[in-house]
């Protein structure tokens, strides 16, 4: 927002009714669209917008949106209420908070239940989710982020599916050829108790066995 310096929204504690906790999620820390930095600038403008601060972050990095929030590493703790108090969630988008229908429903009725305030960047207010209109296109919107997860996972098992058909293994490890030792002579590697055994096995014991005596 024009006119407001974003760096002085966080702050502690205080007591105000609009300490909310910054929430961050990403599978993939590079991507532009949802990085560290855009998140960070995107909570702390619909924080401004609501007059609220920020008292901390749940930041869930490498962590897929088909992770329950109560589990997650560090928004988990503060939903089982293990951390300071807070007055609600602020997030740059409905998947932020995740990608599984029942799992945010769950999440944003938690936040209303408890009279705390659920804020995401672009929503007009914070969520009200006793309003019918408020509650569907929460929904509507948690739903869609559950479809492109879905899509998202579609995808990546197409494609395990033809790297394995072209026989090529998925991944930057591929596997080193096994060097056979050359006919004629044993390898070093080999025990000298089992090199007797494996000259019989690759035929290297030319020696025959007299014929037992009747």
């Amino acid at each position: 927002m024009r006119g407001t310096d974003l760096n002085a929204v966080e702050r502690p504690y205080d007591g105000c009714g609009k300490c909310l906790l910054g929430v961050r999620r990403s599978s993939r820390v590079q991507l532009a669209t949802s990085s560290p930095e855009r998140q960070r600038e995107n909570v702390l403008t619909a924080a401004v917008s609501v007059g609220a601060h920020i008292i901390g972050w749940a930041d869930d990095w490498e962590v897929s949106g088909a992770t329950d929030p109560m589990t997650r590493p560090n928004l988990g703790p503060w939903l089982r209420e293990e951390r300071v108090p807070y007055d609600g969630l602020v997030a740059a988008a409905v998947d932020r908070l995740g990608r599984n229908v029942v799992d945010c429903l769950n999440t944003g009725y938690k936040m209303r239940d408890e009279q705390k305030m659920l804020v995401t960047y672009g929503h007009e207010d914070a969520w009200d989710l006793d309003d019918s209109a408020d509650e569907n296109r929460f929904t509507m919107e948690v739903w869609g982020a559950q479809m492109e997860l879905r899509a998202i996972q579609r995808r990546n098992r197409d494609a395990t599916v033809r790297t394995r058909a072209a026989g090529r293994p998925r991944g930057p490890h591929r596997p080193v050829p096994s060097q056979a030792a050359p006919r004629g002579r044993l390898a070093a590697r080999h025990p000298r108790p089992l090199r007797p055994l494996l000259r019989t096995f690759l035929g290297l014991d030319r020696r025959r066995q007299r014929p037992a005596r009747p």
